[in-house]
């Protein structure tokens, strides 16, 4: 299993570093790509981060949802309304979701699923306000939400349930159990 992230500078910290750590902990590779074109990238809490691999600018999203189980994007601002108006991210997103790849936004960043038209009749989450409600088929406050192969997740709070759910997104049920009881969670 192998999974791909996307950020831009303004993410917030804590929805990209713990479902990665959770699915690296549940032997899922994970690659952070920059959006940026560089490969130091600063958090909304001013943390810098150095991304795997820099998201060129002419991609192959063919290729990307070939090589990757699943695409993640964290939330924050103004990475989640960056992603959303990068449409390199809006292709990558659509590749995965029409190959019923996992596809999962935490926090604001569903913003992007809600601009593609992929939350309609769909059961999702978001951070409070950052998409209509009524762009979805049921909009729920739980911490993180499965519908099919889109996983959303609610805020920062929420990042550790995310990452169990992207998991079992990916069909990895036990390791998920094992990864909660290893951390005592």
């Amino acid at each position: 299993m192998k999974m791909m992230v996307l950020l831009s500078n303004g993410f917030e910290e804590v929805e990209a570093v713990a479902p990665v750590d959770i699915l690296k902990r549940a032997g899922v590779a994970v690659d952070i790509y920059s959006t940026t074109g560089n490969d130091v990238l600063k958090g909304a809490h001013n943390i810098d981060f150095l991304a795997d691999k820099i998201l060129p600018d002419n991609i192959n999203s063919k290729e990307l949802s070939d090589n990757y189980d699943g695409v993640i994007l964290p939330g924050g601002l103004p990475n989640a309304h960056n992603l959303r108006d990068d449409e390199r991210v809006n292709e990558i997103v659509m590749a995965f979701y029409n190959k019923s790849k996992v596809i999962a936004a935490i926090c604001a960043s569903p913003c992007t699923f809600e601009k593609l038209g992929l939350l309609e009749g769909k059961k999702a989450t978001s951070y409070p306000g950052c998409i209509n409600q009524d762009s979805c088929g049921e909009y729920t406050q739980e911490a993180a939400v499965r519908d099919g192969n889109i996983v959303t997740g609610r805020s920062a709070g929420a990042a550790l349930d995310f990452g169990f759910e992207i998991l079992k997104a990916l069909g990895l049920e036990k390791e998920a159990e094992t990864v909660k009881s290893q951390i005592i969670y």
